[in-house]
């Protein structure tokens, strides 16, 4: 006797071969003839039966109950179009997951084969055009025995049924046929749409306003650790602009016009709308005094974006249906004045031999010391305003700024970074270590107690570099320099540092790094480490001579002797 092995799942394995059992009730037995239904499933492997078994189990079960009920007794030609329709959907379904998942399908018949599928279709019409009931009755048996329908028992088999069924699987194998060549919407045509539930009326929801939304959003990103205090302060202080203009409105009524009408009113304000000429005026009033100096198309922009941002996340947060902010920004073209331009060699003999240098009439050690590092660093202005006396070391014997946002030895966070990438090690240049003895000088700021290094540098909102930038304004602006297409501000220190390697074509990885952007080549981002502060010093930092003589610059009483 072969060895039967029960698995689950109306499932039980005789010899190799796996079979389909389902019982008949108790009380459909006599009816019926028989007290189960058993069915080869022509697979060894059950990963493939296990699929094959539920589709069979669910079409048995729902054949007996209708038949239980009276409801199929197959005589309504309506009735079989609608069984014959339920049939098609649940093979398709069936030969699409065979497919997506590498499985055979229960039944060998319902794949496509080139030129086997398209014979079969042609012989199938031909049956239909004859009207060979018997040869239709005959497919229908074997696909009953397939298990398409369940036992052929159960089945009527008049002319009706079988000529249905033949209708519906040439529509079966015209589709499948469409699907092998990637065309999914051929089905369209021929398969009625499933009938849609009613869907019981929803409650409405509270209706959120804008000043709320925005309360959620802030809270949101700070504990998310999107955001720190300032710069939820500056992005704040742009989004407020939607209350402004659009005034405390459901934030599901902000929709692309009033979106629109935020940014084209943006456009007619004033730059500065603190100023005493604006001062307690409305936003109606200050657009209509057509002010002269109204605010950039930048500005504009970045509201914009941070608009966005905010809108972006209501539709996560299923506050509204869809973001309406996408594609209102300004197509912005700067005029040349708008764009900086590197310093030239004469413009930094120019600066650095200025009366402030050469007489060393400096009144704070800021003033000397940051065009002097960004320049050998590359550093940006608020990096070198908010170092620490700390963050002057060395490492691995070589020194560096450190750039990051550490807190300070009383636990204060006051200081921030621009992005990820601008953390990292700066080397420092031999002229800020030997001649100008920068790091020296960090260390008597330390002995006097200070924990920054220029701490005559007062933090005003996040930034400790403001008075510093007017400062140097004010310092720039008695230089003379070389006419360019742009505008020569601290910044063009930074942009000299870049142009630089530029125009020796080092802007590799190790530059990028130093100059504290993220790294152009994906694997040396994702895949390798940061690279050390001496292959910074030697690749990049080391390269650095701009041709202008600094010796002088070491008589300053702000060069320790």
């Amino acid at each position: 006797m072969p060895q039967i092995t029960r698995s689950p799942n109306h499932l039980y394995l005789k010899g190799t071969v796996y079979y389909f059992r389902h019982s008949i009730p108790q009380d459909m037995r006599e009816t019926l003839g028989r007290s189960e239904i058993r069915m080869s499933l022509q697979t060894g492997y059950l990963a493939e039966a296990r699929p094959k078994a539920r589709i069979l189990a669910s079409g048995v079960k729902r054949i007996l109950t209708k038949m239980k009920n009276g409801e199929l007794p197959m005589d309504d030609f309506d009735q079989i179009k609608v069984f014959m329709n339920d049939w098609l959907r649940r093979f398709l379904k069936e030969n699409e997951h065979a497919a997506i998942n590498d499985l055979t399908p229960p039944s060998p018949h319902t794949q496509y084969v080139p030129g086997d599928t398209e014979r079969i279709i042609e012989t199938l019409k031909g049956l239909m055009v004859s009207k060979d009931y018997n040869t239709m009755r005959e497919y229908t048996i074997m696909a009953a025995e397939d298990g398409a329908f369940g036992p052929p028992d159960s089945l009527p088999l008049s002319d009706e049924f079988a000529h249905e069924f033949i209708k519906t699987l040439i529509a079966y194998y015209k589709i499948i046929s469409h699907r092998a060549e990637g065309d999914y919407s051929f089905e369209n045509t021929i398969l009625p749409p499933e009938p849609v539930a009613p869907q019981p009326p929803q409650e409405a929801k509270p209706q959120i306003l804008l000043t709320e939304a925005l309360k959620r959003y802030e809270a949101d990103k700070k504990a998310a650790k999107r955001w720190s205090d300032g710069s939820a302060k500056d992005i704040m202080s742009t989004l407020n602009s939607l209350t402004d203009i659009l005034g405390n409105i459901p934030v599901d009524e902000v929709d692309r016009q009033a979106v629109r009408h935020v940014r084209d009113t943006l456009l007619q304000l004033p730059r500065f709308r603190n100023s005493k000429r604006f001062e307690g005026k409305t936003i109606e009033e200050m657009v209509a005094l057509e002010p002269d100096n109204t605010v950039a198309v930048s500005t504009v922009n970045n509201n914009l974006t941070n608009i966005s941002s905010f809108l972006t996340w209501c539709e996560d947060e299923q506050l509204i249906s869809h973001n309406p902010a996408h594609r209102l920004k300004i197509k912005e073209e700067k005029p040349e004045t708008e764009h900086r331009s590197p310093y030239s060699g004469k413009d930094l003999e120019n600066i650095f031999n200025a009366p402030q240098y050469v007489e060393d009439t400096f009144l704070h050690p800021s003033d000397f010391w940051c065009p002097i590092l960004s320049l050998f660093t590359g550093a940006r202005r608020e990096e070198v305003c908010q170092l620490h006396v700390e963050d002057v070391r060395q490492e691995d014997g070589l020194w560096v700024l450190d750039i990051n946002k550490k807190k300070n030895v009383h636990g204060f966070a006051n200081k921030k970074l621009k992005n990820p990438s601008a953390k990292r090690l700066l080397p420092l240049h031999p002229l800020l270590v030997d001649t100008l003895r920068f790091p020296e000088f960090a260390k008597q700021q330390a002995t006097k107690g200070h924990l920054r290094v220029f701490p005559e540098l007062v933090r005003i909102d996040t930034n400790y570099g403001h008075k510093f930038g007017e400062r140097y304004s004010d310092f720039r602006k008695s230089i003379e320099l070389e006419e360019a297409e742009g505008v020569k501000d601290f910044h063009s220190i930074r942009h000299t540092f870049s142009n630089f390697f530029k125009q020796k074509k080092l802007q590799d990885d190790p530059f990028e790094q130093t100059f504290g952007h993220k790294l152009k080549r994906m694997s040396a981002e994702r895949y390798g480490g940061r690279f050390p502060a001496s292959m910074c010093f030697e690749e990049v930092i080391s390269h650095l001579d701009y041709g202008v003589d600094l010796s002088h610059l070491a008589k300053s009483k702000y060069v320790p002797k």
